[in-house]
């Protein structure tokens, strides 16, 4: 795992309070079933989560014409790991 990999699992984790995960794949699954419990139970609390990670808002717009929630986080998922990709390699650059 490099260090972009590692700072955006610890990002994930802590937004998600999951627990620490074997690799992307499954900090990917792990993020999916958080997803599909917000959007069946607390979706104001998963937009706000979406809106303080700063994820695309178009892009997540977007994933909503679908109406099934296992269609829609996996996606989300793969969204939120990109951005949070995006703040460790910001973190990384800015570090010194």
């Amino acid at each position: 795992m490099n260090e972009v990999e590692k700072i955006t699992e610890e990002l994930i984790l802590r937004e998600f309070q999951m627990e620490k995960g074997a690799n992307k794949e499954a900090i990917l699954q792990a993020l999916t079933q958080a997803i599909i419990v917000l959007l069946l139970r607390d979706l104001e609390k998963l937009w706000n989560i979406l809106y303080r990670i700063d994820v695309n808002e178009r892009k997540v717009k977007a994933l909503f014409d679908k109406s099934n929630p296992q269609e829609i986080a996996p996606e989300m998922a793969k969204l939120i790991y990109e951005r949070m990709e995006q703040k460790a390699i910001s973190r990384i650059q800015y570090r010194s």
